[in-house]
């Protein structure tokens, strides 16, 4: 069934001087892949908090919100949508996810220090050795075609220092799949979504759990799989926006997963199950038995 709507539709007050908003192009006919926006050619008043920051009003916030949604779930591979629809639903979340990195010392450095992983970051994990965080994340990177710079900026978030917690969070989003074993696939990204959800609670991780599997064409499978270890370690684990994975590039990841207190998924059949997930398994394991892993011998 093709949905016929009007060939451009946009949220515009022609008697507002310091309007801006996302501009929703559609075909004549509904495409998902005809998605897309860009700023109206109108001159910007309002003050801009960082470079690169898009302000919006509530109602060019929600059109936003329910544009990217709708579409990001029809088209998961729109990095950019899941990520406007991460910022136009944080509300009173990021804040909330921002006072818990304050609440360690190790959050109350990073909101000092700012770092932020880019592509020069990587090149000098490359010469660490297996079984290190940082090698991990690289190789990781490696077998994904995957780079740190390829995630979206922060536009849409006024305050520049949520805007900074919301980067934090999406910057160090691949590391998450990297401590869990998690390959860059669609069952595998939901269910680190869903573990995203049960330690940091913002609400596009809830959103892209539910409305997610809806693609997938094993949902019973990874439901009784995936989803009651991703709400478990997700909840008993330490929040994870917290962790300067800065200074972790040469801890043993395995070590680090006991000081997070994470595990990986070890529920019988799940490796048989899931191939990618499987496959990176089965590489440690060969490079443990080869003494090519600096970690000690954990959960093979």
């Amino acid at each position: 069934m093709t949905l016929a709507i009007p060939l451009e539709l946009s949220l515009f007050d022609p008697t507002s001087a310091d309007f801006l908003v996302p501009l929703i192009s559609f075909s004549a006919y509904f495409s998902v892949k005809s998605f897309t926006m860009r700023p109206c050619p109108r001159l910007l008043t309002r003050k801009l908090n960082y470079p690169g920051h898009i302000p919006l009003s509530p109602a060019q916030n929600a059109l936003l919100a329910v544009g990217s949604g709708v579409v990001g779930v029809l088209d998961v591979t729109r990095g950019d949508l899941i990520a406007s629809l991460s910022e136009s639903t944080a509300g009173i979340f990021l804040p909330a996810l921002h006072e818990k990195m304050k609440m360690t010392p190790e959050g109350r450095q990073i909101m000092k220090d700012r770092p932020e992983i880019t592509n020069k970051t990587i090149e000098k994990l490359k010469e660490l050795k297996r079984g290190t965080l940082g090698r991990e994340y690289v190789e990781w990177l490696g077998g994904g075609g995957l780079e740190p710079e390829s995630r979206a900026p922060v536009q849409y978030i006024d305050s520049p220092l949520l805007a900074y917690t919301m980067l934090r969070y999406r910057q160090t989003h691949d590391l998450y799949h990297t401590l869990f074993s998690l390959p860059p696939t669609l069952p595998h990204e939901l269910s680190l979504k869903v573990l995203e959800f049960s330690n940091m609670s913002l609400p596009v991780a809830l959103l892209s759990s539910v409305f997610g599997p809806l693609r997938l064409k094993r949902k019973e499978t990874w439901t009784r799989d995936w989803v009651p270890w991703a709400l478990r370690t997700g909840r008993e684990g330490r929040s994870l926006v917290t962790v300067y994975w800065e200074k972790r590039w040469e801890q043993g990841i395995g070590e680090l997963r006991r000081e997070l207190g994470v595990e990986r998924n070890d529920a019988e059949g799940v490796e048989a199950r899931w191939g990618g997930y499987r496959k990176i398994r089965e590489v440690e394991r060969e490079l443990r038995r080869k003494g090519e892993w600096v970690d000690e011998p954990e959960d093979w």
